[in-house]
């Protein structure tokens, strides 16, 4: 896109320079520091935040961050670890995919990288549950890539500051975050957009509003997966009328969400016994 077709959002050279100066202003004032993630580049550590940090809070991610660490750190070492660890460790974070995801990525790893993260973007996509979006997160903090990465916070605050109207193509966001990028400080500055955001912008862009809330938890299908997972990291098996029992709930609601485990390749059933895969 040539300087002259350019949408009014886009700032002018001296502007851009100004609205780096402000945010960094604000992330000296400011700025989330003392998040542990946030002191270290090792990318192994990095990549284990980005993937907790996926639909999960800030506040629950701390603590199970710094035990999956304690307890494995590296991907050597948690490549060596058993499924049934690894989804305990991950208990209370939900989406248990992601687990197994960073799971079998270190196991690629350890395997074919010898123990180091890749640092192609082309590459890391490649690794189970690594897309794009993350892929960029981790060489930007591990190694202050000078790359974009526009993760919902960041979003904010281009549509805030820069006036971008509902349905602003991905590709225009992408553009104008580049243009913004500060030499040689993509780490900081993708802290600082984040802290900005989080800290400093109303929680009112209505377009930006999430498109899906997720139900009410108790009693739902999420509940029973949960229950079902619990149940399997300290035993060899479980049964679908022992969950039903359990949770009070009907044996074919149980099916249902064993079912949906089955088809993530994280259990299988026999049955109405339950085990995970590969047990």
């Amino acid at each position: 896109m040539s300087a002259t077709s350019r949408p009014p959002s886009f700032p002018s050279p001296e502007a851009a320079r100004a609205f780096r100066r402000r945010i960094f202003t604000f992330y000296r004032r400011h700025g989330r520091r003392q998040l542990p993630f946030r002191n270290t580049t090792d990318p192994y550590c990095i990549l284990v935040a980005e993937i907790m940090l996926q639909q999960t809070q800030v506040e629950r991610v701390i603590p199970k961050w710094q035990a999956w660490i304690t307890r494995w750190p590296d991907f050597t070492t948690l490549a060596g670890a058993s499924t049934r660890d690894v989804l305990a460790a991950w208990s209370g974070l939900g989406y248990n995919r992601r687990a197994l995801n960073l799971h079998r990525t270190a196991t690629i790893v350890a395997r074919d990288f010898e123990g180091s993260l890749p640092r192609d973007p082309q590459q890391l996509v490649h690794l189970p549950g690594i897309g794009p979006y993350t892929a960029h997160a981790v060489l930007i903090f591990a190694f202050n890539a000078p790359l974009v990465a526009i993760d919902a916070n960041i979003r904010r605050v281009l549509f805030h500051e820069f006036n971008c109207p509902p349905g602003t193509p991905e590709a225009h966001l992408q553009e104008l975050a580049t243009m913004l990028l500060p030499p040689n400080r993509s780490r900081d500055w993708h802290n600082a957009l984040m802290d900005y955001s989080r800290l400093a912008l109303p929680r009112t862009i209505t377009h930006l509003a999430p498109r899906y809330r997720q139900g009410r938890f108790e009693g739902s299908l999420r509940q029973i997966r949960g229950e079902i997972i619990r149940r399997l990291t300290t035993r060899t098996f479980t049964t679908i009328p022992a969950v039903a029992r359990a949770m009070n709930c009907p044996a074919e609601r149980v099916h249902k969400a064993a079912r949906a485990l089955e088809r993530e390749s994280i259990i299988t059933i026999a049955l109405s016994r339950i085990k995970l895969s590969g047990d």
